[in-house]
């Protein structure tokens, strides 16, 4: 529905009519989406997507609709496990099929490709050359961080599936001889090393305590000596119900994974010998942690 508005205006019936919809219930949606500032409705009574919002789902632009259909599953999923996990028993997780994985890549390229730009905006990367990003997805750090320095060349690991959809998605384009996919595992695979920069954007949230140590040592093992480890999360400093994001989307992790505080990601840079730890705001309880491997 939010798609179809992009760009233009149209009245209840008419929406109703090309999405195949009844009309009544979508006039009411629009009501509602107009009195949350989503959308807005003119003297003619024809609807149209707030002008800040309209971007966002236009077609072939930073298109966020996979976002939120990624969004409408997960709650979904919470309405149907979330009574049964807090009285102790088992979230039913389902497993994603090849359709899956291309709709959760394509919501996390939504989500993640203007957090990917802040950050390199953010982030001096003048001084790297080859960059490993573990847990890449589909890419979109890695391109960001390209257009950002022409001198960059990236490695992408994720599971087969997806660095099969991020080769797909950059064939034929100027970034696709800059940016490889290696299909293998975030934790104990090798590609190599001597990397100038390793990124874990978003993913140390996905695995339990001791597995996001382990991620941050496979990714000290990937550096070069005076290489940089980039580190792109939530931050929960202070009381965890102070910080809705980040208390919300652990819920969401479940007893998988956590949303981790500074002083965590702090000691396992440590526990994996690199040194000057610092902090980068990047967003509302976002930020990117920096530390580096010691020269030899």
């Amino acid at each position: 529905m939010l798609g179809a508005l992009a760009g233009r205006r149209l009245g209840a019936g008419a929406l109703a009519n090309e999405l195949g919809l009844a009309s009544k219930p979508v006039r009411k949606v629009l009501d509602a989406l107009t009195a949350l500032g989503v959308a807005e409705r003119g003297a003619d009574e024809a609807y149209g997507l707030a002008e800040a919002l309209a971007p966002l789902f236009a077609k072939g632009g930073a298109d966020f609709t996979a976002f939120l259909e990624h969004s409408h599953d997960m709650y979904t999923a919470w309405g149907e496990n979330l009574e049964a996990w807090v009285r102790g028993g088992d979230w039913s997780g389902r497993r994603r099929d090849a359709a899956g994985i291309a709709r959760f890549g394509a919501a996390m390229r939504a989500m993640g490709t203007a957090v990917a730009e802040h950050v390199a905006d953010a982030i001096d990367l003048s001084a790297a050359r080859r960059m490993i990003d573990l847990g890449g997805g589909v890419g979109q750090y890695a391109e960001a961080f390209c257009r950002a320095n022409p001198r960059l060349v990236a490695v992408v690991v994720d599971i087969p599936e997806v660095a099969r959809l991020g080769r797909e998605r950059l064939a034929g384009t100027a970034l696709e001889r800059r940016v490889a996919f290696e299909g293998g595992d975030y934790i104990d695979g090798c590609s190599g090393g001597g990397f100038d920069l390793a990124l874990l954007a978003n993913v140390l949230h996905q695995e339990p305590a001791e597995r996001a140590e382990a991620m941050v040592a496979r990714a000290e093992s990937e550096l070069a000596p005076g290489g940089r480890l980039l580190i792109v999360d939530f931050t929960v400093e202070g009381e965890p119900a102070a910080i809705p994001v980040g208390a919300l989307f652990a819920i969401n992790m479940r007893s998988r994974g956590d949303t981790y505080p500074e002083s965590a990601l702090c000691d396992y840079a440590a526990a994996a010998g690199l040194e000057r730890f610092s902090r980068t705001d990047v967003g509302r309880h976002r930020a990117a942690w920096s530390a580096w491997k010691p020269l030899e």
